[in-house]
Parts: structure tokens; C-alpha cells; sequence
């Protein structure tokens, strides 16, 4: 039996450089977390574009990282692991993503998965998973929960009539759970070096996806990288004085035409994965 691949995407801190105010990039970033969560991609990676000076990066970077992660989150956890922050200052306009973890129903029952936050409480480890009351907690992860809140994925249980808590390691099999953020300084190039996944990158210098063959197949990760609205990867490794063949295993442009003097990342995205899907799963 062939493994599920991993499935990584890579975009720029400069993702939303484009947009003028908050607003228009908290749009533009749950545009993204959209269309990521629909092609059930696991992790997105944010990388640093050097044409951004450190400072505008630093907090472009910033932003993208925590309405990212503040979006997968489900509701009910959101004001214990996010405290209040300008950068949110538009959320509230957003519709949910609607993943299988964001649980709608104060209702719990047993066996059943839910994303929980874990802290002390009392001087006993608390799990809030949504439900009417605070349950107990199995299995405590080995950390020092002074200060700390921490979000973790629990299995509901019972015992004499009363709920309680277990956390496990891993989100139920073949259920999408969302993806991880992984936000970082290092460029493309220095973050790609080693990686042992089968890299894709997107732009329209490079030959129509429908003329080349794609084969990830002896891969556990695939990984597709994509560029900014101001410069697209040839010019972003350029940067670093490097090539796309030297960095990716392959690069692809995702349309032949377009009406438009350019895709945008949103759009990009959404096509690229659409034309993938089929070669990816």
C-alpha cells in the first residue's frame, strides 16, 4: 500500500505585502487558509522573501503566522490561546473554515475527538474541550503547565457516569485536522536545503504543467512552493544567487493563458492545488 503523502506549501512573508490595510489582508489570508484546508494540505511554511526589508518582514510575517493559526483553531478555544492583539482586529468579519474539528455542539460524547486547551486549574490539569464545564485530564503531557496553556488533541472518555479527557498523540485516521504553521527568517534556499521532500515550485517561466510528468510517488513529502505578488521564486532564489533547478525537483506554470497581466497568490494557489489534486493523492 502506497503512503498518504504529506502534503506542504510554502509561501512568502511578502504573501500579503500587496494589501494596503488589515482588513484587506486578513481577507487575503483566509482566502489562503481556505483553499489549503479544501485541498487538505497538512502544514504551510512561511518563508522570508530578502526583497522585504528585516522589519517589514518581521511583521508581515507576523501577521500571516497568527490569523493562520488563529483561523484553524476552533471557536471555542480561541480566546484561551489567543490573547487580544491588533493583528485581529478584522477577524471577526471572517466566516469559519468549517473543519471537522471545529466542533459546533456543546454536546460531547464518548470516543469521540476533539481539540482541547489543557492547563492547570486548581492545582489539577484541566482540559476545555467546548463543553459545559472543564473535564479532567489522562495522560498529561511531560511539560510544566505554570503559566501555560496548551492546545493538544484529546479522545472524550467516561468513567462512573463522568466525562474526563485523554490526550493522544495523533488526530483520527483519515479525517482532515487541519494544518500547522511554521513560520521562519531563513530564506527559501536555506530552508529547501536538505529537505527530503519532492519539491514543486510554480511560476509561469517554467514549462505548462500539462507537459510534464510529475512523480512524487517514491516520496513520503511533497512539498509546492509558491511566490510573492511583487516577484515570483526564479527571482526570489535569485536573490540568493541561486536556480530553481538547483533548489526544486521540478517547476511548473499552471496555465498557458490568462486574461489577466498576473495570478494572484489566492488564485494561483487554488489552481495549481485543483490541477495537482489528482497527481498528489
Amino acid at each position: 500500500m502506497v503512503p498518504q503523502l504529506t502534503k506542504i506549501i510554502a509561501i512568502p512573508d511578502s504573501a500579503v505585502y500587496d494589501c494596503s490595510d488589515i482588513r484587506s489582508k486578513t481577507d487575503k489570508i483566509f482566502q489562503i487558509a481556505r483553499i489549503v484546508a479544501i485541498f487538505e494540505f497538512s502544514d504551510i511554511i512561511i518563508y522570508h522573501d530578502p526583497h522585504l526589508k528585516p522589519r517589514e518582514a518581521h511583521r508581515e510575517r507576523r501577521i500571516i503566522n497568527r490569523i493562520l493559526k488563529y483561523v484553524e483553531c476552533p471557536q471555542y478555544l480561541r480566546k484561551r490561546l489567543f490573547p487580544l492583539s491588533r493583528d485581529f482586529v478584522a477577524v471577526g468579519t471572517l466566516s469559519p473554515l468549517a473543519l471537522p474539528h471545529h466542533s459546533l455542539s456543546k454536546a460531547i460524547k464518548v470516543n469521540e475527538y476533539r481539540e482541547a486547551a489543557i492547563f492547570l486549574n486548581q492545582g489539577r490539569v484541566r482540559a476545555d474541550v467546548g463543553y459545559s464545564h472543564l473535564l479532567e485530564v489522562e495522560s498529561v503531557p511531560n511539560i510544566s503547565f505554570v503559566n501555560r496553556t496548551m492546545r493538544v488533541t484529546v479522545k472524550i472518555q467516561e468513567k462512573d457516569t463522568t466525562f474526563f479527557a485523554k490526550v493522544v498523540p495523533k488526530p483520527p485516521k483519515n479525517v482532515y485536522w487541519g494544518y500547522k504553521v511554521h513560520s521562519s527568517a531563513a530564506t527559501l534556499t536555506k530552508l529547501l536545503k536538505d529537505r527530503p521532500e519532492y519539491k514543486i515550485a510554480t511560476s509561469r517561466t517554467c514549462q505548462p504543467i500539462s507537459e510534464i510528468s510529475i512523480s512524487p510517488s517514491r516520496y513520503n513529502n511533497l512539498l509546492v512552493a509558491f511566490g510573492g505578488p511583487y516577484h515570483g521564486i526564479p527571482e526570489i532564489l535569485k536573490a540568493d544567487g541561486k536556480k530553481i533547478n538547483e533548489i526544486f525537483d521540478i517547476c511548473i506554470s499552471i496555465l498557458k493563458h490568462y486574461g489577466t497581466r498576473a495570478l494572484r497568490l489566492e488564485e494561483a494557489l487554488s489552481i495549481t492545488l485543483s490541477r495537482l489534486q489528482d497527481v498528489i493523492k
